[in-house]
């Protein structure tokens, strides 16, 4: 028969709670790295009008105080085909807008009103889910039309 004899059962508690924070800790951590996680990617929050509409002022950007659009739309599972350029622009942005095909996402479109240099009509695109800012873009749908990143120009 074997009997073990704790003399101080507060210590070796304590070591057993952190040995298994630990070991939790390592396992978030492999569980992170082994979905992808680009830890340069930008987490910002842009669940609210107000979050959204700081996001763009930070940036530099004037824009109307309400979206002129909104809507819902769902990826496609593989953004690879005919997103490949526009995932491409995200990824240098810093933005997960590739983790999130097949998701359903939100689509806030804000008027610009001090895009340098050019009169026609300019557009910030703000793609969301799960109230995190996936991607975006900045639009000209005017007839010398462009498609940007959303850092102001320099």
């Amino acid at each position: 028969m074997f009997v073990l004899h704790i003399k101080n059962f507060r210590r070796l508690a304590v070591a057993g709670g952190c040995g298994i924070m630990a070991v939790a800790l390592l396992f978030v951590l492999v569980g992170c790295l082994g979905k992808g996680v680009d830890p340069a990617q930008q987490t910002v929050s842009a669940a609210t009008n107000e979050e959204r509409l700081v996001y763009l002022a930070e940036l530099g950007w004037q824009v109307e105080a309400e979206p002129v659009e909104t809507l819902n739309l769902e990826l496609p599972g593989d953004l690879s085909g005919d997103y490949g350029d526009y995932t491409a622009l995200q990824d240098q942005q810093g933005l997960p807008f590739s983790q999130f095909g097949g998701r359903t996402v939100s689509r806030f479109t804000y008027r610009i009103t001090n895009y340098p240099g050019y009169d026609g009509p300019v557009q910030a695109n703000l793609y969301v889910c799960d109230g995190q800012l996936i991607g975006g873009d900045v639009v000209a749908t005017g007839e010398d039309g462009f498609l940007r990143g959303l850092a102001f120009p320099e």
